[in-house]
């Protein structure tokens, strides 16, 4: 090894361990005397078969009413919502709903996301499951129309699962993004209807312990193929906070953990109304960091290039549910799992 390259490897692992101190040590520290509570009980008790939603929001106002009448439909436990400057009226629209805790911090996003994710995970739901989804993602799992949320969650106890592994799938509507008017009633699945996973790479699954050869990473979709970004889909987004698993690592992974033989899905709702004003505030504050704002200049450069852009192209398909997409191997669903909805009484 030269002496050149010596250098540069001791710089690299310097800055590695620099990085680590500042996000596992100092971060947390400083974090905690930056975060207020606003709304809803400070501590939140539920049992093991059921979930706890967290969301880090910032003028999140066009998707609140989706957000929680999905959320609550499906009977999680509790939602609670660290807000990072709304100014569109979020924090009070999130008031009016039952099982709502509202923490606010001004700590910057940029280099603090995945700190205060964890610091919500770490705080409310101790030895318990969380789910992380950004206000824009629905969450569902396989059969939920005969299996719920509790014998999922069960299911996952049973087998000593913790993490399971959720598929971002972008939906859109079919008009131009430039014809889009969004309010604050939208109800986003009967308005962004189609999708397309025509252009989705599937790599092996490389973190944690998966219990399934058939466990992929997603890469790219339909962002690739419209705006030539090769975006992460893939996340940890279900976690057991059982001492042993480690959310939030490169943002959406985590180590430690076993990941079920079954996988879910994130309906993802970016390209709204409100998408193009979205994306030049992320260009003009780079407030998501380096890397994603590398994305979102992408998006502008796109619009500029074509104001009448559209998503939709022939591979386009309308959301009927999640059957084709377990079809597809999209989504994951095991034998064993399927033994089990066909087991349990409430299914």
């Amino acid at each position: 090894m030269g002496l050149h390259e010596f250098r540069d490897r001791h710089l690299r692992s310097l800055r590695a361990v620099k990085r680590r101190v500042l996000e596992f040590g100092v971060r947390p520290l400083l974090l905690r005397g930056r975060v207020r509570h606003v709304h809803g009980p400070e501590n939140v008790r539920y049992g093991p078969d059921e979930l706890l939603v967290i969301t880090l929001v910032r003028n999140g106002a066009l998707y609140v009413k989706s957000f929680m009448e999905h959320y609550l439909a499906l009977r999680v436990a509790h939602c609670v919502f660290l807000d990072n400057g709304s100014t569109d009226g979020t924090i009070d629209m999130l008031r009016e709903y039952p099982r709502v805790t509202v923490l606010q911090t001004d700590a910057p996003y940029d280099r603090y996301e995945n700190t205060m994710k964890r610091y919500l995970a770490e705080r409310f739901s101790a030895g318990r499951w969380n789910l992380c989804a950004d206000i824009d993602e629905l969450f569902d799992y396989p059969f939920s129309d005969r299996l719920p949320l509790t014998g999922f969650l069960r299911y996952l106890n049973a087998r000593g699962f913790s993490a399971v592994v959720a598929q971002m799938l972008d939906m859109f509507s079919p008009v131009p993004l430039a014809d889009l008017k969004s309010t604050v009633d939208d109800r986003l699945k009967e308005k962004y209807t189609h999708y397309d996973i025509s252009g989705i790479d599937a790599p092996p699954y490389e973190w944690s312990q998966a219990s399934s050869s058939d466990i992929r990473m997603h890469w790219g979709g339909i962002r690739r193929a419209i705006f030539g970004t090769s975006n992460g889909l893939t996340k940890a987004a279900l976690v057991n906070m059982n001492g042993r698993v480690k959310p939030f690592v490169t943002w959406h992974h985590a180590t430690g953990a076993i990941v079920a033989d079954v996988s879910c899905v994130l309906l993802h709702y970016p390209f709204v109304g409100a998408f193009a004003d979205k994306v030049q505030d992320a260009v003009r504050t780079r407030r998501y960091g380096a890397t994603t704002t590398d994305e979102y200049v992408a998006y502008a450069d796109a619009l500029r290039r074509n104001p009448r852009l559209s998503l939709m192209r022939p591979s386009a398909r309308c959301f009927t549910g999640l059957e084709p997409l377990i079809a597809e191997g999209f989504i994951v669903v095991s034998s064993d799992y399927r033994r089990w909805i066909d087991a349990t009484p409430e299914s």
